[in-house]
């Protein structure tokens, strides 16, 4: 329930971003800000597919179905988005996972990441950075635990703009 809230309440900062993305000196408005990808790693969990949308030239939102969990991210582009060119990234990205009969968990991370564009519509990104996870066992007895570490965490994405 507290993953569904985290998912939610990011939402709702993205939202909040989006006016202040309005602000911002839109240079790049006929270049495409929808990117459709497969992902391991990332926003949809282990592996998965996801959509990011520009919001403005900086910023962009993104949401990840996984063969195992959902997640969302905030990514930020300080150089604005460009027809092509290697583009530098941070954000944050969260993630939500679980396991039938063994429990689940949350990641939370803070990517540093390289996106590389092209004349063609497809992409092709990677990024790694520190990560919070939260795993949550439970067993048929009832009984459960949690645990949470400190660790790296990463994507790697292969997608088409649009």
């Amino acid at each position: 329930m507290k993953s569904i809230t985290k998912l939610f309440s990011c939402f709702a900062i993205l939202i909040l971003t989006t006016q202040i993305s309005r602000a911002q000196n839109n240079t790049a408005q006929d270049l495409k800000k929808n990117i459709f990808s497969g992902n391991i790693g990332g926003t949809s969990s282990i592996m998965g597919i996801n959509y990011q949308r520009f919001v403005g030239n900086k910023v962009a939102f993104e949401i990840g179905l996984g063969l195992i969990g959902v997640g969302t991210g905030l990514t930020i582009y300080p150089k604005g988005l460009a027809e092509n060119g290697a583009r530098f990234y941070t954000g944050i990205k969260l993630n939500s996972v679980v396991l039938v009969d063994v429990g689940g968990g949350t990641v939370a991370y803070i990517p540093f990441g390289i996106t590389f564009f092209s004349e063609s519509p497809f992409i092709i990104g990677f990024d790694i950075g520190p990560a919070r996870g939260k795993l949550i066992s439970s067993s048929f007895g009832g009984q459960t635990s949690e645990t949470t570490h400190f660790y790296g965490f990463g994507n790697l994405r292969i997608g088409r703009r649009f």
